[in-house]
This record gives C-alpha cells, sequence and structure tokens, in this order.
C-alpha cells in the first residue's frame, strides 16, 4: 500500500501556482526542502486554535503553502516559516503547533480552469515570490506526522 494520499486544494492563496479546487498528492514519507509545498494540518490547540477551528468548521483538514525554511524565536523556539502568494505572506508555526507537514509531490488543475495564465499573471507571480525570497532559507526537514492521513 502506497503512502501517497490525494487531497483538493482549496483557497486562492497560491494564485496560479495551486488553482482553489486542484487535486494534490502528498507524499508523507519524503524529506522537505525550503521552496517546496507542502501539506499542513494545524494541532486543535494553542494559538492556531482559532484557525483550526475555522478550518474545520468549513470542512477542511489543512492549508497549502510553500515551505520556506526554520527559524528559532527570541526564546528559541524552533518554528517553520511557511509562506503563500496571495497576499504574499510568512506564517511562522511552531512544530508543536503542527499536527503534520507532508511533501505535495504533484497533482493537476480542476477541469473548469481553462482560462490562459497571462503575462500580467507572470508578473504577478515573480513579484509575490521576490517579496517572500528574503525569508526563503536552505536546509532539509523531515516530514511531520508521516502517520498522519486524511479521514477515508
Amino acid at each position: 500500500m502506497s503512502d501517497i494520499y490525494s487531497f483538493y486544494a482549496n483557497g486562492y492563496c497560491l494564485g496560479h501556482l495551486v488553482p482553489d479546487g486542484s487535486l494534490l498528492e502528498a507524499d508523507p514519507s519524503q524529506e522537505i526542502r525550503s521552496g517546496h509545498l507542502v501539506a499542513v494540518v494545524l494541532k486543535k490547540g494553542g494559538p492556531f486554535k482559532g484557525f483550526s477551528e475555522s478550518l474545520d468548521g468549513s470542512g477542511l483538514l489543512g492549508v497549502t503553502k510553500i515551505f520556506m525554511g526554520t527559524a528559532e524565536t527570541k526564546a528559541g523556539e524552533h518554528v517553520y516559516l511557511l509562506g503563500q502568494l496571495d497576499p504574499p505572506t510568512v506564517v511562522t508555526a511552531p512544530v508543536k503547533y503542527l499536527e503534520a507537514m507532508h511533501l505535495v509531490i504533484g497533482g493537476r488543475e480542476p477541469p473548469w480552469v481553462s482560462e490562459e495564465i497571462t503575462d500580467e499573471d507572470d508578473a504577478d507571480l515573480s513579484a509575490s515570490l521576490d517579496l517572500l525570497s528574503p525569508f526563503l532559507r536552505g536546509g532539509v526537514v523531515q516530514p511531520i506526522g508521516s502517520d498522519w492521513r486524511p479521514p477515508q
């Protein structure tokens, strides 16, 4: 049995990179490098409680983000940096509040995405990626919650 699972992306935070309704595949066994897309499931408590409850209330399990790397807070807490494109934002996510973080290994756009990407769309993507670039760190991390799978 394969560890790979599929899920639908919901939302517009990754713009044309991952259109709303895309079917993505994640592998909970592969290492994650900065710049990779990741599927993230938040624990129900802590500083992400309100956000995770709003996801759950909408029938969503987690979020898809760009893994930017790791950092340490002033208090010495290890955090992951997770980016999105619309709007260009970086979120710090303490490891202890993540249920799972798995590498997105592939996917496909929904059939209703038929419009072509314009030069303006490409320029917006480039500008967003440029705004995230100061937060991109090198390094490799292991997946979190390698036993976690979406409920059937």
